[in-house]
């Protein structure tokens, strides 16, 4: 009984056994993680180009955004510069108004010259900060970093003045008013005690 039983596993053994055993024809053939192949420098190369390519398109983007980004910048001061001007044009004009209709302006006449030349002076310094901004050059933007800062500086000065102006014609309203409406006059400060 034991020699049958050895047997049949022995035969079973022999049998199955050639199923895991591959006949090669005496070439052996590396496995396909180890192959060298021709067309893979091709692929690297086609990689690295496409990469390149893609380095290349991004550059030119931000070149196109920071050519947009500063002439919208320079539109932006251009037509805010404007607009104080004119506001404030406007206002020195009602001013010289009220001259023509007869109110005496004598007393604040110096700030309204003042406020006038400041004017002269806010447009002058907006101009220049537009111009300014318009003549920096994106692609060489690292390079004109100090052209920018300068041209930052003018349009803060610009506003300065622009500010400027808007408080000599404030002070010069804030007196026009203490000239149209007196004191009040003792007989109101009376009845205003009774009360």
């Amino acid at each position: 009984m034991l020699s049958s039983r050895l047997l049949t596993v022995f035969i079973l053994l022999t049998l199955f056994t050639p199923l895991c055993v591959y006949a090669t024809d005496g070439s052996v053939e590396p496995s396909p993680q180890r192959r060298k192949d021709s067309s893979r420098p091709l692929e690297v190369q086609e990689i690295k180009d496409g990469r390149q390519n893609l380095r290349e398109q991004a550059q030119n983007q931000l070149q196109t955004l920071r050519s947009s980004v500063a002439q919208n910048h320079a539109n932006r001061l251009e037509r805010r510069f404007k607009f104080y001007f004119e506001r404030l044009t406007n206002i020195i004009t009602r001013f010289h108004t009220l001259k023509n209709k007869g109110t005496d302006v004598s007393t604040i006449q110096v700030k309204l010259d003042a406020a006038k030349t400041q004017l002269a002076s806010a447009k002058s310094l907006g101009e220049q900060a537009v111009a300014d901004f318009r003549a920096i050059d994106p692609a060489k933007f690292s390079e004109q970093k100090a052209q920018a800062q300068a041209a930052r500086d003018q349009a803060m000065q610009a506003r300065g003045a622009f500010l400027e102006v808007h408080k000599l014609l404030k002070d010069a309203l804030k007196l026009l008013k203490t000239i149209s409406k007196p004191a009040l006059p003792a007989a109101s400060s009376a009845v205003e005690q009774s009360l």
